[in-house]
């Protein structure tokens, strides 16, 4: 029989992975730190953000203005500075990434009706951060220039609604970016480092000789290392909607299937790997080797549409953390259709099937045995 003791070697990696206190805590862990540490690390909203301000001015225009932008939750902690030497001193130390300065004669040109000029520093060593504070900035002065026009001057109004995430809560955005990023990690190096133990223990050899077949082997491999990385997956996504109350909107089903789909595609990359690594130490370096451009060409970190390079471009087409995230983000927030998911689900699908025979074939050709 082809899968001959394919149930007992699967039994056997769960009890070795759950049994071992250094594996179960590698499981376990993760999802504890990541729901933790990385959803507020990776949160890129900017409150509280220091200003260094400059006024020379001191008129009744300059003092309204700056009384606009400090009685905001974003700029309350404005530091007032004498001279361009200090709010530059100021920047460098990183005591603020934005400063203000307004020149003396600024109230003046407003009441005169002249153009009246003022400079925004920011640090471009945290240029997110910097982006994001400018423009709530600029909101700030645009809604004070509306109220320096004549009562009989009308501006145009403009309603900003927000889709999918109206109170644009960052933390819908960091967990939905954790599922598809966790189960990644998981899949490729529990399945990495599942086979390298072995050959690193020497009963590698062993189990290429007993009764089961070689594909068995492989299944019996990667089963285990599929279905956890699943749990971790829903556990971050159910931890999620209780702690965080990121909504369900779409189908559970269609989540499973979709997610499960993902999770076989990927884990032929990890026995790609597991076929040239000879020890653990090999198979982690390996996995953080190809970790690492999935995660920063996935859309995880930045849209995948902003990519200009064709070769990175054309990478992040056959990337299935790309479809994985649109599909997690898709059924959660937007309730995605089972046609919408299709489109994505089709390219996974593809990644796997070309994924998997890559690994077959490698694994085949480094021990020199038949898959089939």
């Amino acid at each position: 029989m082809l899968f001959t003791g394919v149930g007992s070697l699967i039994k056997r990696e769960l009890l070795n992975l759950l049994r071992d206190p250094k594996s179960a805590t590698m499981i376990l862990f993760p999802i504890v730190l990541f729901l933790t540490v990385f959803v507020f690390a990776s949160n890129k909203d900017v409150e509280y953000a220091p200003v260094v301000i400059m006024n020379q001015d001191q008129g009744k225009h300059s003092r309204d203005l700056l009384e606009d932008i400090v009685d905001t939750k974003i700029f309350k902690d404005a530091i007032y500075v004498n001279s361009e030497e200090e709010l530059k001193d100021k920047i460098n130390k990183e005591d603020a990434f934005i400063g203000i300065l307004i020149a003396q004669d600024f109230s003046k040109n407003i009441e005169r009706g002249f153009r009246a000029d003022m400079q925004v520093v920011t640090d471009g060593r945290r240029t997110n951060a910097a982006t994001i504070a400018y423009g709530y900035l600029a909101t700030i002065l645009g809604k004070y220039q509306t109220k320096l026009l004549p009562p009989h001057v009308h501006v145009p109004s403009v309603t900003v609604r927000t889709w999918y995430n109206p109170n644009k809560e960052q933390k819908w955005f960091s967990i939905t970016n954790l599922i598809c990023m966790i189960i990644v990690s998981q899949a490729i190096s529990l399945v990495a480092l599942s086979i390298a133990r072995e050959k690193e223990q020497g009963t590698f050899d062993q189990l290429l000789v007993s009764p089961i077949k070689p594909l068995g082997l492989l299944v019996g491999k990667t089963v285990p290392s599929i279905v956890i990385a699943l749990f971790m997956g829903a556990s971050i996504m159910i931890l999620g909607q209780i702690f965080y109350g990121i909504p369900m909107r779409g189908s559970y089903l269609l989540m499973l299937i979709s997610m499960t789909l993902y999770v076989i595609s990927v884990v032929g990359i990890g026995v790609c790997v597991a076929a040239f690594a000879n020890t653990q130490q090999q198979a982690m370096l390996g996995t953080f080797v190809v970790q690492m451009p999935m995660s920063s060409l996935s859309g995880l970190m930045s849209p995948v549409e902003s990519i200009e390079n064709p070769i990175m471009k054309l990478y992040s087409h056959c990337n299935p953390m790309v479809y994985g995230n649109r599909i997690v983000k898709g059924v959660m927030l937007k309730d995605m259709s089972m046609m919408d998911a299709i489109e994505n689900i089709i390219p996974i699908v593809m990644v796997g099937v070309v994924t998997l025979v890559i690994a077959a074939y490698t694994f085949a050709h480094k021990h020199r045995i038949k898959i089939f």
